[in-house]
Formats: structure tokens, C-alpha cells, sequence
């Protein structure tokens, strides 16, 4: 992909260069932090969480209030640059402020302001020949049977999500429903890097119906959706000048690949997609933003396909010190919460990894894995009327 070199300020050369460091912000921080970390450099963080094992690795803060509480801790932060996870898209006066107190390495707020809007989204798409659900602003004359959502689109992970119906019809924006699998495909600068399937809404996770719980890569593509992923990935950097990672929610039904959104950023993803690629995505974050995909190094996709599913607390719970100390024990267990936390119902309470050699059987050991990390939070745990 040809992409023209674009000059950079010396803060900015700083940040992208090896042993700098990097600040990561958003919700969660746990994943794009140990990227960082791989890639050579070193990271610090904040976000709702600051969880036990992010603590292990670098400097974590829990941010309050959040997302505003972010201004006061980045101006005073020890970093180079700074890089934004989920779902800080969706404040983008906030990501241009706190740009100007340390060079971001990602999109900046005009560039979020056209990307996350769904109706100049399906308007460049569809004039590009892609495939994109009709989606509208007024419910008025839209049927109430299923075949419509409702999407506030100021959330992330399925969040604002939910069938179109009467206490729906104020909703922001609606959406024709599509039938397939879920799947998210991650992309540097336009050059696609893979694509997983997306878990949405299972119960054995504690999500609800339309809530991300995990992914599972690599998700194999036909050559016709390759190709049109490729051809996407290279129009959405044109036309809204993306830069960096950014991540693309589509459903396959069976023939062809239907866009849902973009996520112009680090992704909850993309840790699936390093680990069965064998890659750095950091490493190709910075290249993006230093225009130096050309030509882009191979991908190296093992026979090991990797997994993880988010655990949602079914009740409110406070962790205990023997389960977190427990757990940090485990290496296919991540996004610990510390001693004590209280979490409420149907938040996240931790990730669970797992890898086999074909992706089938990872749905079985992520199952399995998640109902014995249950059994063990709720032996160590005290708990308000957990049901047995």
C-alpha cells in the first residue's frame, strides 16, 4: 500500500521510537499495555480497572471520575506518547484535549467524529460497492419484530445495543439486523493483519444478548472476503485518513461480509490476533503512524489457534484475597481484580485464555476453564445469594 511519509514533531519521534514510553488509556489497558511491552518499550496505564496483573507488569492507575479523570493523570504522567483502547471513540473532544498534553500515537477527534458516524459510514461504504445494513435515524415506520436494532453507538463491546421496539424508538440510530457470524477483522494503516470470530451475548459467560465475551483466532476467510476486507481496509484509511490500528465489527452470512462498525483503535481483539500471528501489533501501530507498511512484513499464522472469553459477574461479588492471589498464579487467567474489589452485577470480573490446535476445540476449553474458575470465585469469595 502506498503511503506517503508524513512529518512528525520530535516529541513525536520520540514516542515511536524503541524505549520510549507509552502511555495506554481507555477502559481496560491490561492488553494494549503488554503489546507495548513486547515491542520493546515501556508502558504505563489507566483506565476503571488497574487490575492486579496490569500492577505486575507496569505503573497502573484506577481512574475517577472516568473518563474525565484521565486530563489530570496524562499532564503529569512519565511518558512520550500516549495510545487509547476502548471506548474512548466516543469522547472525542476528550482524546483532542488530552492531546495536546502529549503526542497521541492514534486517530485524533475529527477523524473519530466521521468514522463512528453510521450514516456517513454506510454512505462511503456503499458508494465503494461494500456491503453495509441500512441504517437510519428515526424509527418512524420500522417494524417491531427483531428485524431492526437499536444503537445509541456511545458505547463499546455491545453496549446500547437491543432489539428495536417501543421503549427503543428514541433510540440514536437503527440499524437492519443481520444474520450470520460475528466476526472483527484488525487492520495497521489499511493492511489487514487477520480477522477473528466474535463471542456475542453467550450465556455460559454471564454476558448479555448483545455483549462481546470474547473472540477466537485465527477466524478463516474465504480468498473472495479476504480480498474484499483488504479493498476495505484501504478505502476506510482513504476515506477518513485513519491511521494506526483500528478494527472492523462485520457479519459474514454465509456469502459476504457485512460492515457493522469501525473501531478506530486498539481493539479488544487484537491480543487474539498477535498471539496466533506470532506478531507485535504495537510494533505495527507505530509503523502506521511513521507511513512504513511498505511492503508490510508477513504474518506468521501458526497451526496453534488462541482464545479468550470475559467473565461477567452474575451477582454482586467482592473478590477475595485467596482468589486473587490464586489466580495470579494461573497463565491463562488475566484482568485479575484486586483484594477486595467489589464488582456489581454483570461487570467483568476476569479474562480466561486458552489455545489448541484447532478452533473448534477452543470453545471447549474456554467452557470448561470458565466453569471451574466459577466454582473456584465462588468458594473464595463472599457473595450476595450466589445461586449454586
Amino acid at each position: 500500500m502506498d503511503q506517503k511519509t508524513r512529518g512528525t514533531s520530535p516529541a513525536t519521534e520520540r514516542a515511536q521510537s524503541r524505549g520510549a514510553t507509552i502511555a495506554v488509556v481507555g477502559a481496560s489497558a491490561r492488553a494494549a499495555a503488554l503489546s507495548v511491552l513486547r515491542s520493546g518499550r515501556r508502558a504505563v496505564a489507566a483506565d476503571l480497572f488497574a487490575d492486579a496483573d496490569l500492577r505486575r507488569v507496569c505503573p497502573a492507575t484506577r481512574i475517577s471520575p472516568y473518563p474525565a479523570g484521565l486530563v489530570d493523570w496524562l499532564r503529569d504522567a512519565p511518558c512520550d506518547g500516549w495510545l487509547y483502547t476502548g471506548a474512548l471513540e466516543n469522547y472525542p473532544e476528550l482524546v483532542d484535549e488530552l492531546a495536546t498534553l502529549k503526542p497521541l500515537l492514534g486517530n485524533p477527534g475529527n477523524v473519530l467524529r466521521r468514522v463512528r458516524d453510521p450514516l456517513l459510514l454506510q454512505q462511503v461504504l456503499q458508494e465503494h460497492g461494500f456491503s453495509f445494513p441500512e441504517t437510519r435515524a428515526s424509527s418512524d415506520g420500522l417494524p417491531r419484530d427483531g428485524s431492526w436494532l437499536a444503537k445509541t453507538y456511545r458505547g463499546s463491546s455491545g453496549v446500547g445495543v437491543s432489539e428495536l421496539d417501543s421503549a427503543t424508538s428514541n433510540c440514536g440510530f437503527f440499524q437492519r439486523r443481520i444474520h450470520g457470524d460475528a466476526c472483527s477483522a484488525l487492520f495497521a494503516g489499511g493492511v489487514l493483519l487477520g480477522a477473528t470470530r466474535q463471542l456475542v451475548g453467550e450465556a455460559w459467560t454471564g454476558a448479555s444478548r448483545f455483549q462481546y465475551c470474547g473472540s477466537l483466532a485465527p477466524w478463516p476467510l474465504t480468498a473472495d472476503t479476504e480480498r474484499s476486507l483488504r479493498t476495505l481496509g484501504e478505502a476506510l484509511v482513504e476515506e477518513f485518513d485513519l491511521v494506526g490500528l483500528f478494527g472492523v465489527d462485520f457479519i459474514f452470512d454465509g456469502r459476504e461480509a457485512w460492515t457493522i462498525e469501525v473501531n478506530p483503535r486498539y481493539t479488544a481483539s487484537a491480543e487474539v490476533v498477535e498471539q496466533a500471528g506470532n506478531t507485535c501489533v504495537i510494533d505495527w501501530h507505530v509503523a502506521s503512524h511513521q507511513r512504513r507498511l511498505t511492503p508490510p512484513p508477513a504474518v506468521d499464522y501458526s497451526s496453534t489457534s488462541h482464545g479468550k472469553a470475559i467473565l461477567f459477574a452474575k451477582l454482586a461479588t467482592t473478590v477475595s484475597h485467596e482468589f486473587t492471589s490464586w489466580a495470579l498464579t494461573q497463565a491463562d487467567l488475566v484482568d485479575i481484580p484486586l483484594a477486595g474489589s467489589s464488582i456489581a452485577a454483570g461487570q467483568p470480573l476476569l479474562t480466561v485464555r486458552a489455545e489448541a490446535g484447532k478452533l473448534p476445540l477452543i470453545l471447549s476449553a474456554l467452557k470448561s476453564r470458565m466453569g471451574q474458575v466459577e466454582r473456584l470465585l465462588r468458594e473464595g469469595i463472599e457473595t450476595c445469594d450466589w445461586e449454586s
